[in-house]
């Protein structure tokens, strides 16, 4: 049996191979996962909304980040001394985050797919055959344990 652990991650993984991979876990391993996608997804969160202060205050939009508890360490004089040049590699930054943390949350859609069924025997989503699937490109001599990236 090919033991999977979200410790030591390897490769990249899509979400079809991670649906697959999180089969074989225990709960407690899926526990640990899910506590590093939401770790991940807060700072993240935190990187986006300052990533997008800086682009407001490139842009000269206006700006209240006082209510903002992802800002709540954004300094005034933080944002006077950004790079005025860096606008392209801001918004760049956003996006590719903003992908980042679709993937995230398609993790952990599965997640609570995968809890779903375990505890009712069911899932909402349909899938065939799908317990007869394998992760494609895992080798089955490694002497590690197979790992994936979130």
């Amino acid at each position: 049996m090919i033991k999977h652990t979200a410790s030591g991650m390897k490769r990249p993984v899509k979400i079809r191979e991670f649906e697959v991979a999180i089969r074989e876990m225990s709960n407690d391993e899926l526990k640990n996962i899910r506590h590093e996608i939401e770790n991940s997804l807060q700072h993240l969160n935190r990187s986006n909304a300052r990533l997008q202060a800086y682009v407001d205050k490139i842009e000269g939009k206006e700006q209240h980040y006082e209510d903002n508890e992802l800002l709540d360490d954004l300094t005034t004089d933080e944002l006077d001394n950004i790079d005025h040049g860096d606008l392209q590699l801001f918004s760049d930054s956003l996006m590719e985050n903003n992908i980042i943390l679709k993937n995230y949350q398609e993790r952990l859609d599965a997640l609570d797919q995968e809890n779903i069924f375990r505890t009712s025997g069911s899932s909402e989503k349909e899938t065939k055959d799908t317990k007869s699937n394998t992760i494609p490109n895992v080798s089955t001599q490694s002497q590690e344990p197979n790992a994936i990236y979130l």
